[in-house]
């Protein structure tokens, strides 16, 4: 039983207990209805809120022993694709990239499209009332699904999350991850984030048309960086250039921080497997590349950006280099 029954069923005890209240007739002090009982006992007569009290005390069981779901965040253009890529390599880990309960930029605007096994996007193109709230639970039990059928096999599995869609589409910025706040009742969520350095991240986004938002001025890109960075530990937080410049031994450091299993050299194997989002510049050795050309209006942007330079202070402050 998952924490929403629990929590379903802890509300009809209560309205039960409610509607006894309200509907007694009998008064109970003329009679004794208690019965022996020991502390083991799950209820008894004589305390009719016991059986509450019990449930509320698997509830808190079950929140300290959540089974423990693995979670990578970062935003597009970042080097995401690359870094999930190598996570699939390790042992009995499977990787579901790009996941989101509701993300439909990828949508036509004026047709439905063919999509017959995800009935989320097919509610929303139905103008189901509430569509969003409907595909957090299908999101919530098809993931639960997933976890379960690869733990029994005795796999890991790990979610890639399509941070983009809560930070950088649209006027709205999200105050958290979507994908974690729609698990967190079921799952206890060890999660990890990469970062780039926003110049670069910014610059390939535009390369690619993704800027996604309003205003689309750098300064803004970074706003939405440190709000997306917000709710994760420094300790959280893994660096792309990191990587790219020792690609095993800062892999080593994520897949103990995630409690997976590492296997020396795998960074080797990383293009044999295939994601969604792999858009940047192509290549089977993990090395830096050269910079993309920072146009003269978009490096005086950089120059004043106020925002970059709060990001810079907080998280890497070589970032300010260029």
């Amino acid at each position: 039983m998952s924490e929403r029954q629990l929590n379903a069923l802890l509300q009809e005890l209560e309205n039960s207990l409610t509607l006894l209240d309200e509907t007694r007739v009998i008064d109970v002090a003329d009679f004794d209805l208690s019965l022996k009982h020991t502390d083991s006992d799950l209820f008894s007569f004589s305390q009719p809120d016991s059986l509450l009290a019990k449930c509320e005390q698997v509830c808190a069981e079950y929140s300290i022993n959540k089974p423990k779901l693995r979670t990578i965040h970062h935003l597009a253009c970042s080097g995401g694709s690359l870094i999930t890529k190598c996570f699939s390599v390790m042992p009995n880990t499977y990787l579901l990239s790009e996941v989101h309960p509701h993300s439909y930029r990828h949508l036509p605007k004026d047709n439905a499209e063919f999509l017959p096994s995800d009935i989320a996007t097919l509610a929303k193109q139905a103008n189901f009332p509430n569509s969003d709230i409907l595909a957090k639970k299908i999101f919530a039990h098809a993931i639960t699904d997933a976890y379960e059928h690869v733990t029994r096999l005795g796999g890991i599995l790990i979610l890639r999350d399509h941070s983009h869609s809560d930070f950088c589409v649209g006027d709205d910025i999200a105050s958290k991850s979507t994908v974690k706040t729609t698990l967190e009742p079921d799952f206890e969520i060890r999660s990890i984030v990469t970062l780039r350095n926003p110049i670069d991240a910014y610059a390939s986004l535009k390369s690619n048309f993704w800027l996604h938002f309003e205003p689309s001025s750098f300064d803004d890109y970074c706003g939405r960086v440190l709000a997306f960075l917000s709710e994760f530990e420094h300790s959280q937080i893994f660096f792309y250039e990191d990587f790219v410049n020792q690609p095993e031994f800062e892999l080593e450091k994520m897949c103990l921080f995630l409690d997976i299993p590492y296997v020396n050299g795998s960074s080797s194997l990383f293009d044999m497997f295939k994601v969604t989002g792999d858009s940047g510049r192509k290549g089977e050795i993990i090395e830096a590349r050269q910079r993309r050309t920072i146009e003269n209006y978009l490096l005086e942007e950089i120059k004043q950006s106020e925002k970059f330079k709060l990001l810079c202070e907080v998280y890497r402050k070589d970032y300010n280099i260029f």
